[in-house]
């Protein structure tokens, strides 16, 4: 299928539907820990921890986690043979050290406030750093996970390979410009939650969807080829 491309600066999320998704996220958000507070450290763990594993899954060994390390600075003083212990059954160790080793720079420096800056440190690529940044600072990024992806390319109606690099980045761009709000904390995780709990890969509940009035998918029964198959 060929790439629908219109142009980048025109493809965004209408301030009209940007405030419905924040009015559904305020009543329908789920309560987890790391929502508790925009605690940097928290959510950084909650966001390593999310890659490749479930919310469900992921609450009782972030739990277990925090209760061994309640501070950057207890982790920076573990032994690795102490956090490897802690992440066990998480799997992919490595993000395990990566968080060890960039706890012993934060300990340091603090937390940096942008995603340009958190990037520079292990285990923070792209959307780590943006989610940190934006949920805990309300840096205006974007995130883009595949939660963002499938949500973005279904309202837009978007055929791209998203797998790409340049149609990634175009994506990012245009999570950014819709991340251009008082709250970007509120607004990402709105459309992470919207992606996780409704517009979830197999069997949208589109009926529910704050969005649907203006969803480009919706409209026209796409939303079963979109976002496409990655090879």
């Amino acid at each position: 299928m060929s790439r629908n491309q219109p142009s980048i600066d025109a493809l965004q999320i209408s301030p009209p539907a940007r405030l419905q998704l924040v009015n559904w996220y305020e009543l329908n958000k789920r309560v987890l820990p790391w929502r508790a507070n925009q605690d940097p450290y928290r959510i950084w763990i909650s966001e390593i921890m999310l890659q490749q594993t479930t919310v469900v899954a992921v609450i009782p060994f972030y739990e277990k986690f925090l209760n061994s390390f309640k501070t950057v600075s207890s982790l920076a003083e573990a032994s690795e043979a102490e956090v490897l212990k802690n992440w066990s059954g998480l799997g992919y160790y490595s993000r395990a050290r990566n968080i060890h080793k960039a706890s012993k720079v934060l300990v340091v420096r603090g937390f940096a406030r942008t995603a340009v800056e958190l990037a520079e440190l292990p285990g923070f690529g792209p959307y780590t750093s943006r989610a940190v940044s934006s949920i805990c600072f309300e840096e205006k990024v974007g995130v883009l996970d595949g939660n963002v992806i499938r949500v973005l390319c279904r309202y837009l109606g978007l055929n791209w390979q998203w797998w790409k690099p340049q149609e990634r980045k175009d994506l990012q761009q245009i999570a950014d410009r819709s991340a251009q709000v008082e709250k970007p904390s509120v607004w990402n995780q709105a459309m992470m939650e919207l992606g996780a709990s409704i517009c979830t890969p197999q069997k949208p509940a589109c009926m529910l969807c704050p969005l649907k009035a203006s969803c480009i998918a919706f409209k026209e029964n796409l939303t079963t080829t979109l976002p496409l198959q990655k090879p």
